[in-house]
């Protein structure tokens, strides 16, 4: 049982604390780059800003207004919002500013996010891609900084910031703001080193020419920005280039975190082998800190609680008191969210057991094969 223990400790301590300090060792030995200049209005590439919707009624119109109003020369950005089979008005509405440049690609029927970028993305032109969502609202210089980074020949891919808004004071969406707040850091970390291990879906680029076609059981926004990095190219983020979502509620956000674990555990170990192939030591090492050991969390927390029974005194005593306060804490930020109460010292316990308890049911999805290639609207 103690090793076990120590099993299980390890991994959560390699997966949250061991994996930002190589990191932050590693940063002491990269030369550190000078900020990339602002590209001159005459200088600035195609870009195709790739809208994914399904269902959006309620916040395509916004989306799109939103869109039209960036800072990027319009004989230079196509807008393109591509409908997964919606069966509300997200088509008609998007259809209405056809005259003011938007394009609309409606697949009849849902073929799952993916397939539909599968088919798409192959029949652009311009040299820059941005990938985003139909809730995720641009700051209005958003584009010229993600842009600006191309214009370093090794840079494929440039992640933004995603910035949650919680007007509803959802407990889940405190949560999920804290938490984005320890993986900006972590971005931060891994763009120094030029491998940054996947992509927020709301806001990021990469060159045209290195999209290869994914699996569409696998997670692009994790798949894409880490073949670029596998085929030697700087994956960054940057925290200028920012948009803003409304935060989700628990279901909506437990029904995400479960999708993710399970495409991305399936995405891992097919890039994991890719990038071992390849000799991208870096980021095998990145999948797996920092995805498979994340989403093993939950087997973990398991293991700890199991093995602390058995452990010697005091230590057993110590430990057990500490984890009964953990769940105590998370079950009391559970009970006062049901009950329209704000509790913020739950908030974190509460949501950190969530996401880990999504994993599970994500890795169950993954063993089961019962994963369905679609997304549901966040709202």
């Amino acid at each position: 049982m103690i090793v076990l223990f120590w099993l299980s400790s390890g991994i959560l301590i390699q997966a949250y604390i061991g994996y930002p300090l190589s990191l932050l060792m590693l940063r002491l030995f990269m030369r550190r780059r000078r900020p990339p200049a602002e590209i001159a209005p005459a200088a600035l590439p195609g870009v195709t800003l790739l809208i994914s919707a399904y269902n959006e009624e309620g916040v395509i119109r916004d989306k799109v207004e939103n869109s039209l109003r960036l800072d990027y020369p319009r004989d230079r950005l196509r807008i393109m919002v591509i409908s997964d089979g919606s069966t509300d008005r997200t088509e008609p509405i998007a259809m209405e500013y056809a005259d003011r440049g938007i394009e609309v690609r409606a697949f009849a029927g849902r073929q799952g996010k993916v397939a539909c970028l599968n088919d798409v993305i192959p029949t652009l032109t311009s040299e820059i891609v941005v990938m985003s969502d139909a809730n995720s609202l641009y700051e209005r210089d958003s584009l010229r900084q993600l842009v600006k980074h191309f214009s370093e020949p090794d840079t494929g891919c440039v992640c933004g910031r995603l910035r949650y808004v919680n007007p509803r004071r959802l407990s889940a969406g405190e949560g999920e703001r804290l938490y984005w707040g320890y993986e900006g850091w972590i971005k931060r970390l891994e763009s120094a080193l030029g491998s940054l291990l996947g992509a927020n879906g709301a806001i990021y680029a990469y060159r045209r020419p290195l999209f290869r076609p994914v699996d569409p059981l696998m997670f692009c926004d994790d798949v894409i920005p880490i073949r670029i990095a596998i085929q030697g190219f700087r994956t960054i983020y940057d925290p200028a280039a920012c948009c803003s979502e409304e935060a989700a509620d628990e279901r909506v956000e437990r029904r995400r975190r479960r999708r993710h674990a399970s495409f991305g555990l399936r995405s891992m170990w097919i890039l994991l082998r890719e990038a071992v192939r390849a000799g991208r030591f870096l980021v095998a090492y990145q999948c797996v800190s920092h995805r498979i050991l994340r989403w093993g969390g939950a087997l973990a927390l398991g293991g700890i609680l199991l093995s602390s029974f058995y452990l010697p005194a005091p230590w057993s005593g110590i430990l057990l008191a500490g984890q009964g306060f953990f769940y105590f804490t998370a079950l009391a930020g559970y009970l006062l969210s049901r009950a329209g109460l704000r509790f913020p010292m739950a908030y974190f316990p509460y949501y950190f057991f969530v996401i880990h308890m999504a994993g599970v049911a994500g890795i169950w999805a993954l063993m089961s094969r019962s994963d369905r290639p679609y997304w549901e609207p966040r709202q």
